[in-house]
Order: C-alpha cells, then structure tokens, then sequence
C-alpha cells in the first residue's frame, strides 16, 4: 500500500469516529489523578495568590445581588468587579469580616452612581421635552386669541348680553389682551399675515374689502393700530346708483387712488409683522433655552428623595470604613478604644 492510500484509509470518517469516542479511564489511572492533584499547593506567587483570594468575594452575597443583570436597567457586573477589585488592593482584607466590609464599601459607591443617574435622569425628564411644551403652551394662547376674537365677530360686544355686566372699558381691555396675545407668538402673526394677504386679494378682485373682512380687521388690530383698522372699516363697496358703464372721471381716479392707497397701508403692515415675526422666533427660542437652564435642577421633591437616599449611602459607607479600619488595626495588634455611641432620642 503506497503512503498515499494509507493516508487516505487513515482519514476516513469510520475511523475518526472511532478515535474521536473517549475511552473509559481506568481505576489505577483515577487513584493516579487522585494523588496527584493531593499533592496540588496552588499558586506560588504573590500575584497568583492574590488574583485566587479575590475568587470568594466575587461570587458573595452583597457582589451578587447589588448588580441589576437583566432588563431595561442592566448593569455592567464586571464595572462592578473591577471596583471591588480596586478597593480589595487598597484595603487588602483578611478574612471574611474584612471581606464583607470591603464588599460594603463597594455597594455604597455603586448604589451612589444609580443616585446620580437617576438625579440626570429626573433633570432629563424636563428638559428633554421643554421646547416642545414650550411650543405647544405658545401655540394654545395664540390659537385661543384667534378663537375668542372670531367668536366675538359671531357674537357682537356691544351687544352680546353676558357682557353687560362689564363696562365698556373692561371689555375693550380684554379684546387687547387678545391682541397682544396675537401679536407675541408666530402663530397669531401669521393669522394677522394671512387676514391681510386675504384683504389685498379682495381689493384686486373686486376694488373693496368684504365685510366680514373689515370687521375681522378691526377686531384683530384696533387696539395696537386704530387708524389702520379704522381705514380699512370704512373701505366698503361703492355707494348705490354709481354708474353701470366705467368712465375716467374725477371718482374713478379718486376710488382707484384710494385702493392703491389701502394696498400700500397693507404691504406696510404685512412688512411690520414680518419683523414681528422674526422677533417672536428669536423670544421664544431665548424663552425656551431660559427655561431649560432652570430645570437644570431635578423637582423639589425629587431633590428631596435624592438627598436623603445619598445622605443614607454615605452614612452606611463611612460606617463600614471605620469598622474596616478598626479591624485591620485590631488585626495589627494596636490598642483599639470601643465606638462611642452617643443615643440622640430622648429620654422617658
């Protein structure tokens, strides 16, 4: 059989599945592996020592419940080893008291963490929506600007009967107030915007305004522009009787001066609300970023749980320091006084 063959026969599957199969050991080769690993003194080197006395307080009590291994809060268990691993070096217990304590000391410092994330994520909570509350509050003033001052073209003032307990002064300051709202958010300005875009669109079509748009006009400018709301109330349809055949007389020029008259008013205005507008952006940005920098702060209330959690974490972890301290130098052989306790309840 030439070498080839044979290394042929020697790879087929029959046969390294026979020798892939684990052959039972025998009782001389256990009582072997028996005395052998009696003879096993582990490591030899104070690093390897070190490394195997750190095995028990990875797996203990406190090390393996503080860590959240599962869910939406999972926690990193070996961030936290590595912490545990860094005070055992500085504390370098000995024996299971110390151990514990060092185990405390690390819990205290890991819960400590969880008080600062839930303090970022209270801050958070707030902050990570204000622009859009802020938008929203804005936009429900203005929006109920709007309506109320609709409402009131619907329903007149002077006659509407659940006002004729207010004086008329009162009621005029409440449709400016409605007006200024208008005025101090895009949204409003943008109403005001179209209502005159809608007025220009009648005086090129049909010469005058309708109306129902010269009331709207007046309603939403007569207490910041009267002489412009004014203006455009008294821009009504020509008078009956005018002539059905145009000619170029003196009142055709005149009525043709007064629209382009009253269009330029218009573009005026449209130019100034424009500005407005710009202005209300930049406020409510500035607003919007004041606002946030004051909920740099977690709620009072939150605060106060927060507080008082972490002033528990630090009692309990400066309690198991100086326990440890006392233990290690107990263990140094020093003459250690007992803890004052001092009992601050009062007295029967």
């Amino acid at each position: 059989m030439s070498q080839r063959e044979a290394a042929q026969d020697l790879s087929s599957p029959q046969l390294l599945n026979n020798s892939a199969r684990k052959r039972p050991a025998s009782v001389r080769k256990i009582q072997a592996n028996r005395r052998n690993a009696l003879r096993s003194t582990g490591p030899k080197t104070a690093r390897g020592k070190r490394i195997v006395s750190r095995n028990a307080i990875k797996h203990g009590l406190l090390a393996r419940e503080v860590v959240i291994t599962a869910g939406q809060g999972e926690e990193s268990l070996k961030e936290f080893h590595v912490l545990l691993e860094r005070l055992w070096e500085d504390y370098a217990p000995v024996g299971a008291a110390e151990d514990l304590l060092v185990q405390t000391l690390a819990t205290c410092l890991w819960r400590k963490a969880r008080v600062i994330r839930a303090e970022n994520g209270e801050i958070r909570k707030r902050l990570d929506t204000i622009q859009m509350d802020l938008s929203l509050r804005n936009l429900d003033k203005s929006n109920l600007a709007v309506l109320l001052t609709e409402m009131d073209l619907e329903t007149d003032v002077d006659k509407n009967p659940a006002d004729e307990r207010l004086s008329t002064r009162d009621r005029w300051s409440a449709m400016q107030g409605l007006q200024s709202d208008m005025r101090g958010h895009c949204t409003g300005l943008e109403y005001l915007s179209s209502l005159l875009k809608c007025a220009k669109s009648e005086i090129a079509g049909d010469g005058y305004m309708s109306g129902y748009t010269r009331k709207r006009i007046f309603w939403a400018f007569s207490s910041w522009d009267f002489l412009f709301a004014l203006t455009c109330l008294s821009d009504g349809p020509p008078e009956a009787g005018a002539k059905a055949i145009p000619t170029e007389s003196v009142e055709d020029k005149q009525a043709d001066k007064k629209c382009s008259d009253l269009v330029a008013l218009i573009d005026c205005r449209l130019r100034m609300l424009d500005a407005l507008e710009g202005c209300a952006s930049t406020r409510e940005e500035l607003r919007a970023d004041a606002e946030a920098r004051s909920f740099s702060l977690p709620s009072a209330d939150a605060t106060d749980k927060l507080l008082r959690y972490e002033s528990h974490l630090d009692r309990q972890f400066y309690r198991a320091m100086d326990q440890l301290e006392r233990l290690q130098r107990q263990r140094k052989g020093e003459n250690v006084p007992p803890p004052i306790n001092i009992n601050l309840g009062r007295r029967k």
